[in-house]
């Protein structure tokens, strides 16, 4: 199975991790990834098919659709531009490989594609010797057995009080504007189908809670 494999971190700006940026030219009529801006997108219903009321898996499938769809340049190491010419499909596989990794990073306190190692790194425990997992023995050990993946993962740290149910929004735009490759694992048009999870942590002593999500991407 070959692999890509991308990292973000959230906490109040954006940090990236890996990878490389591209200065070429864009060509005529193409937009960069860093000129984004989804939330104004959105109030100006320029996603058809976007509800906030739809299941959540429903509302991520129409904003990477919706990203597929446009002329836009990734300013990263792989520089892939749309449109990608093919929407994505949600996969259920997918999902729980990156519910498995977003749930060990909470329970675990951890930041990074690699699992714990811990108990909650549950492929970890299935290894021989038991080890920290990497997203594509994740993904191979929930059933899925696409030719090509990749993983996104993105942390954010938020007050209670804060307006918190749309942060993935954020996240989608900061995955898009990164330049270390998270932008052309969205865009890649041979990968087809994704799943994606979030999980929050308890809110800590001093008032912040962490969530962490997982994108988790295959291509036959």
């Amino acid at each position: 199975m070959k692999g890509l494999v991308f990292c973000i971190v959230t906490i109040i700006g954006l940090v990236g991790c890996g990878g490389g940026s591209s200065g070429n030219p864009l060509p005529e009529g193409t937009m960069s990834s860093s000129d984004l801006n989804l939330t104004k997108d959105i109030q100006e219903s320029k996603i058809a098919d976007y509800d906030k009321t739809d299941p959540i898996e429903d509302q991520y499938l129409s904003i990477i659709n919706y990203l597929r769809s446009l002329k836009i340049k990734c300013n990263d190491s792989e520089a892939i531009t749309g449109p990608s010419g093919k929407d994505m499909n949600w996969n259920s596989l997918l999902a729980d490989a990156a519910k498995e990794h977003s749930e060990d990073m909470n329970l675990s306190a951890w930041y990074d594609h690699n699992g714990s190692g811990t108990i909650n790194d549950i492929t970890g425990q299935t290894l021989t010797p038991v080890r920290a997992s990497i997203f594509s023995e994740r993904i191979e050990n929930n059933g899925y057995n696409g030719s090509l993946t990749a993983e996104n993962i993105a942390m954010m740290r938020a007050k209670p009080t804060a307006p918190s149910a749309d942060s993935w929004i954020k996240v989608m735009e900061g995955w898009m504007k990164s330049t270390h490759g998270h932008c052309s694992n969205i865009m890649n048009p041979k990968l087809t189908e994704f799943g994606m999870y979030e999980s929050r942590a308890d809110v800590n002593a001093s008032g912040w809670y962490n969530v962490y999500w997982t994108q988790d991407f295959g291509g036959q």
